[in-house]
């Protein structure tokens, strides 16, 4: 399961036609505004990047990780069980090997009844684990996704302001600009922007209540007069 997000390329043929149309400006020099032909303005953005640097995609990042580890420690759980269940059939086998000749013949088909039977419920309990990590795993993937969905629409707006700001006309993802002028790259002030609105978030949220004190504890009781002698 991947921990990175990716942007679903969203944009129309006419823009990655637009990109190859552009001339690259000077490598260093920032993308040059509309000019008077009415050139669009261009940018790029890395969604891989944004989603493993920015606070909101680590913290995707740092769940997605959570579910990756629930499925490798119930995998773990379930092969200790089947080295318990292997060694207790070997053990078993072990006996019959050692013991057959003394035993009587009642006594080692009890045990090679018992050894048939232990087999069979390993291997019922590894089909079962199988299909139960198969389920984790399922349901993980599923969760992967929806939050992924979540981190496209958290950050967004970020995405937005930034090229509000910068006066962008067409926007790109890396993955559909077959090649690329760093200068285009706004990869690094969508991560500020979405860091600045994390922190300004984390500032507004109202703080956990403080538990109410205790009402007063009661003055402990006067001990009572002794009696008169």
């Amino acid at each position: 399961m991947k921990k990175t997000f990716l942007v679903v390329p969203l944009l129309c043929a006419s823009a990655a036609i637009a990109l190859a149309q552009a001339p690259a400006p000077a490598q260093g020099t920032a993308p040059a505004a509309r000019g008077p032909i009415g050139m669009p303005k261009i940018a790029v953005i890395d969604m891989q990047q944004i989603s493993a640097e920015s606070v909101l995609g680590k913290s995707y990042a740092s769940k997605i990780e959570g579910l990756e580890n629930e499925i490798k420690n119930e995998g773990t759980k379930k092969q200790s069980e089947l080295q318990k269940m292997d060694a207790a059939i070997k053990s078993l086998q072990d006996e019959l090997d050692k013991q057959g000749s003394v035993l009587s013949p009642e006594a080692a088909d009890k045990k090679r009844q018992d050894i048939v039977k232990r087999q069979r419920d390993r291997q019922a309990f590894l089909e079962d684990g199988q299909a139960d990590l198969q389920r984790m795993k399922e349901r993980a993937e599923q969760q992967a996704q929806a939050m992924n969905a979540e981190f496209q629409q958290r950050i967004k707006p970020a995405i937005d302001a930034v090229a509000r700001e910068k006066g962008i006309d067409i926007l790109l993802t890396s993955q559909v600009a077959l090649t690329m002028n760093q200068a285009f790259d706004i990869s690094k002030e969508i991560i500020a922007k979405a860091d600045e609105a994390a922190k300004t978030a984390a500032a507004a949220a109202p703080a956990t209540p403080a538990a109410k004190p205790a009402g007063p504890v009661p003055a402990a009781p006067k001990p009572a007069p002794s009696p008169k002698g």
